[in-house]
């Protein structure tokens, strides 16, 4: 309920699933829905209310990332994506609750990663990913359907080759991802991790801050996810232009700046670590 995104596709695929099983007259309790809605607006109000009192509802946006054909097949895979098709045919057919609700889930979700030809702004991988639950379970209860009297031993034999095909492929995706922090900026955290005072602010390019407040603690201007940040402070006249005061550092609260290891000094500063390639200044005022 914390992450908006996966909060309102949870609620939407709850109503949109009672809506379908309402309409097609099966034995549920559609006042429940409320139930659900309300008991999980109450839990979500206990991270969300504070924020709003304090910063108003601020929703940014973020720009469109479509997907074409071969990627939905690329980030799904080729195996999922067959047993999944053939099992909302399966649930299609037998339209069991846990069906229809599997189904919808599927359907909506891949309608919404396509909502950007209608001019809405989506994350199509990202929501992409809320189909994976859905489909894999169609997938999974495809083969719970199946009856054999006969050739059981081949059938075991299938869902090994599955198994084995699935742990491989994961393993292969697991060993080809490359850490996207450096050796420098692991070496930067340390750094803080044991010289830092961890009470005043780091003020770097963003990228390097979540492995330094991960690591050592020490406070960040950005942190994790600053192009979604509300409030902030202005990193670029600490690290580009130099034009901030003795004011502005008391007021940010900024005691040290990171550079690329460059020949210029930042002032009401001085060098106090450097590595491969960054500099790290302890500000004095």
């Amino acid at each position: 309920m914390t992450h908006i995104l996966s909060a309102s596709i949870i609620l939407a695929v709850v109503t949109l699933s009672t809506i379908v099983l309402y309409i097609g007259k099966y034995d549920i309790r559609p006042w429940n829905l409320l139930i659900i809605l309300g008991s999980g607006l109450l839990l979500a109000s206990v991270w969300y209310a504070p924020l709003i009192v304090k910063y108003g509802f601020v929703f940014r946006s973020p720009a469109t990332s479509s997907l074409p054909l071969e990627g939905y097949i690329t980030h799904l895979g080729v195996l999922l994506t067959i047993l999944s098709l053939a099992g909302i045919v399966h649930a299609a057919g037998r339209r069991e609750k846990k069906d229809v609700i599997m189904a919808v889930w599927t359907v909506f979700v891949l309608a919404l990663t396509a909502a950007y030809l209608l001019g809405l702004k989506v994350l199509s991988d990202r929501i992409l990913y809320f189909a994976l639950f859905p489909m894999a379970t169609l997938s999974a209860n495809l083969f719970n359907s199946i009856r054999i009297n006969n050739g059981k031993w081949s059938f075991y034999a299938i869902i090994l080759l599955i198994s084995l095909y699935c742990i491989y492929d994961g393993y292969s995706l697991a060993s080809s991802i490359k850490l996207e922090v450096s050796d420098s900026e692991l070496d930067i955290a340390e750094w803080f991790r044991y010289n830092g005072d961890h009470a005043t602010v780091v003020v770097s390019d963003y990228h390097i801050q979540p492995a330094i407040v991960a690591v050592s603690g020490q406070p960040v201007s950005a942190g994790g996810y600053a192009p979604g940040t509300i409030r902030s402070i202005n990193v670029e006249k600490y690290i580009s232009s130099f034009n901030y005061t003795k004011h502005d550092i008391m007021r940010d609260r900024v005691g040290y700046i990171i550079l690329d290891n460059e020949e210029r000094t930042p002032p009401y500063s001085r060098l106090v670590y450097r590595n491969r390639d960054f500099s790290v200044y302890r500000v004095n005022v």
